[in-house]
């Protein structure tokens, strides 16, 4: 009896493992294999509701009552990877607005700058550099089509979504990394951007150059040269207007590598340089 207890205290004490050492659960796994892992970024979960996009149309609010044509202030915070842009508006007698103005908010087609058209006429703060990890600088442009907007320069890609508020109105634009790689990046200069064409892109014979200019005096100016050679020098169409202004110049390239040139009628010597192909 004494034989077959001591048999018996054996048996249970290897069943019962060595205390610490790793064991399995149901469902797990017990051979290796060669496992298929994902490039892509894991997606970022940010605070509130609403789906991310990327595209050319993230929001658009139709607001056709609104006390507003003034936007008085545009701040912003990071919290861990994502960022929230918040755009706050008032009356012309100075007082917070209780109603947004008509928005549209879209990527351009570069992916490395999201648009948000406004229809309004004036802005407090026309640019500024951000330097946060999502967005590189902002600029605030009176468009040709009226009203004017506002151009965040990514610094990488990201997904946005966008909300308003009355009482008071603001517009809230959340950020996140986003999955998109950029097509190109735009051109900043002394006073002169330009978002379409990047510098380096393949482009065709009939191509259109867009960005906005520091009006003062002159006027943007559009030169296309090849192997150094100017084939013409014209004057794009632009917005009458001071401050940050649009302009967009459609003009026909030879098949190629083509430079052009973007700066102001006054000759300032710090011409945008982009090269391009033309097929």
């Amino acid at each position: 009896m004494k034989r077959l207890l001591w048999v018996l205290a054996v048996v249970l004490a290897a069943c019962s493992g060595v205390e610490g050492s790793p064991t399995t659960s149901a469902g797990e796994a017990t051979t290796s294999s060669v496992s298929q892992v994902s490039t892509l970024p894991p997606v970022v979960e940010c605070p509130g509701s609403g789906d991310f996009a990327e595209g050319t149309g993230i929001a658009e609010f139709d607001q056709p009552i609104t006390d507003t044509s003034d936007l008085a202030r545009i701040s912003w915070a990071v919290n861990d990877q994502c960022e929230t842009f918040t755009f706050e508006f008032r009356t012309d007698e100075g007082a917070p607005a209780t109603a947004v103005p008509a928005i549209q908010v879209e990527h351009l087609e570069s992916f490395q700058v999201i648009r948000i058209r406004m229809a309004i006429d004036q802005v407090t703060v026309s640019q500024q550099r951000i330097e946060t990890p999502l967005v590189d600088s902002l600029y605030a442009v009176n468009a040709i089509a009226g009203g004017m907007f506002v151009d965040l320069h990514l610094a990488q890609p990201a997904a946005a979504r966008a909300r308003v508020e009355e009482s008071p109105g603001r517009l809230v634009i959340d950020l996140r990394p986003g999955l998109v790689e950029f097509n190109g990046t735009s051109s900043e200069g002394d006073g002169v951007v330009v978002v379409s064409p990047t510098d380096g892109a393949e482009v065709e014979a009939v191509t259109s150059v867009a960005g906005y200019f520091l009006a003062f005096d002159g006027d943007p100016t559009v030169i296309v040269q090849v192997d150094g050679a100017t084939l013409s020098t014209e004057v794009a169409d632009r917005v009458q207007s001071i401050g940050w202004t649009e302009f967009r110049h459609t003009t026909t390239l030879p098949a190629g590598s083509v430079t052009i040139l973007v700066g102001d009628s006054l000759g300032t010597p710090d011409l945008l340089t982009l090269n391009l192909t033309v097929g």
